[in-house]
């Protein structure tokens, strides 16, 4: 299994902080998402990662590097990074090939929530948090 994490983005809603940074750049108790991200990813042994990257990516490429914490880093560019990230997964589609987690790269979550996606049962899931309140 692998994961494919899109990281392309602006962050136009945190532009106050995004204009210097992306947002998985963003340390939140003293460690980036991102970083945490490859800390759950090693947990749950997923060592192959593809970071889709755009705005900033220097940024990225510069906090991840080629590993981290054990995963193998690589990473697509999407040029059109401010068409959204479904443009981002777009341009990761010739990773799709193998069993994939796609993860945005600006959610904080618990790395237990990781855990039951890897091992679902099922061929295809979804993973959402039931606590919070669907709105539209």
């Amino acid at each position: 299994m692998k994961a494919v994490i899109l990281a392309g983005g602006v962050g136009k809603r945190l532009w106050p902080i995004t204009q210097h940074k992306p947002k998985c750049l963003i340390e939140i108790g003293g460690h980036t998402l991102l970083s945490r991200y490859f800390d759950a990813l090693a947990g749950v042994r997923i060592r192959e990662a593809t970071i889709v990257v755009g705005y900033k990516q220097e940024m990225i490429r510069a906090a991840a590097g080629s590993q981290c914490r054990g995963v193998d880093i690589s990473y697509l560019v999407n040029e059109e990074f401010h068409r959204g990230s479904i443009s981002s997964l777009w341009v990761a589609r010739s990773a799709l090939s193998d069993d994939v987690v796609i993860m945005d790269a600006d959610v904080l979550f618990h790395r237990e929530i990781l855990r039951r996606l890897v091992e679902s049962p099922f061929t295809n899931c979804l993973l959402m948090d039931d606590t919070v309140k669907q709105t539209g």
